[in-house]
């Protein structure tokens, strides 16, 4: 799980950047790249008939922009809590992105912090964390949920003493 969490005084800081995500996009990017270059560039290209042409093309343009999506579909994620304050703030960063998409938000509308689990679309369980504010807002702490409920668990633990929650029941966990 690449979410780390840092204390310091009464500041605990979340930080989720998914650095293995994005540089599986930046391998299809770099692969779409070098397609739609150097196929048309090499002296076979004139020999191809217009289908497959466009075959190539068609593979070019699919993993360049399958590449820059799922580097887009997962930003970083900031959360800071501050007990001195008695505030938080949640930041969601796109790659390519000048400003992050910032949420402010009291410990006091602090209702909860549990795990999320979900199936993949293998249907295995993958796991995340999340702080739910008054109204149900809800604010992940992770853009991309990951196998291992345990270490969610422990991490989630972690952010509920520090805030002042009690443990979470066995049976939640």
């Amino acid at each position: 799980m690449s979410l780390k969490i840092t204390e310091s005084g009464g500041r605990l800081v979340a930080t989720d950047t998914p650095r293995v995500i994005w540089s599986l996009g930046l391998v299809f990017v770099a692969s779409g790249t070098f397609v739609l270059t150097s196929a048309p560039l090499s002296a076979e290209w004139v020999t191809f008939a217009f289908w497959e042409r466009a075959a190539v093309v068609a593979i070019g343009v699919a993993h360049l922009g399958g590449g820059l999506w799922f580097i887009r579909a997962h930003p970083s994620v900031r959360t800071v809590v501050d007990r001195t304050r008695g505030t938080g703030e949640h930041w969601i960063r796109r790659p390519g992105e000048r400003r992050a998409t910032v949420t402010h938000f009291s410990l006091a509308d602090l209702r909860e912090v549990d795990v999320v689990r979900e199936k993949d679309s293998d249907g295995d369980p993958v796991y995340g964390i999340r702080l739910v504010l008054t109204g149900g807002r809800e604010l992940r702490l992770q853009s991309f949920l990951r196998p291992g409920e345990e270490g969610a668990c422990e991490r989630t633990e972690v952010i509920r003493r520090f805030v002042g929650l009690p443990a979470l029941p066995a049976a939640r966990r």
